[in-house]
């Protein structure tokens, strides 16, 4: 085995699923980022956790405010357009091209074209001492998942600009 310099440690765990999360300010102007530091933490109930950014981004301002966020699943179709909410730049949600909708029990909206979608209340935003990035709990209240979805249609992140869809379903006999 190679050793890797600690620094780039962390990016060997990939591939991790492509979210876009979804925002609305106090005011009502929705907000959307993509993230790939995501994984629940909970069955009972439904929690997830996202890592972001250790700095006020308007993801984390809207969460503070309103309590309220959108997981949606980013799939191939739309995947360039839910890459163009990085950019940090004005109206960047109505110039991705993504479209939005309601949501059925928070305020944040979901992307029309997300074809799985997590309805998240807040539950923390950890920030832990050495951490370049916030640990954000949601516990979902409401989920949604297009039954024609296909798992190749799923978009992973590999590293940087990289991406992939998922690969080969097998099975491995687990021991309870």
């Amino acid at each position: 085995m190679d050793k890797i310099p600690l620094e780039k440690a962390i990016g060997l765990i990939y591939p991790r699923i492509t979210v876009l999360v979804t925002t609305k300010g106090k005011e009502g102007k929705p907000n959307a980022a993509p993230y790939s530091w995501i994984a629940p933490v909970s069955f009972k109930p439904p929690m997830l956790y996202l890592g972001i950014q250790r700095r006020e981004t308007l993801t984390i301002k809207n969460m503070r405010e309103t309590k309220e966020f959108v997981v949606n699943i980013v799939t191939k179709e739309w995947a360039f357009k839910a890459i163009a909410c990085e950019a940090k730049i004005e109206d960047k949600v109505e110039k991705s091209g993504i479209s939005l909708k309601e949501s059925k029990k928070v305020k944040a909206p979901t992307v029309k074209e997300a074809k799985i979608a997590l309805e998240c209340k807040l539950h923390e935003i950890i920030e832990t001492k050495k951490a370049d990035h916030f640990l954000v709990i949601g516990e979902i209240v409401h989920a949604e998942k297009d039954p024609e979805l296909k798992d190749e249609e799923i978009v992973l992140h590999y590293t940087g600009a990289n991406f992939v869809g998922p690969g080969e379903k097998y099975e491995v006999e687990r021991k309870r």
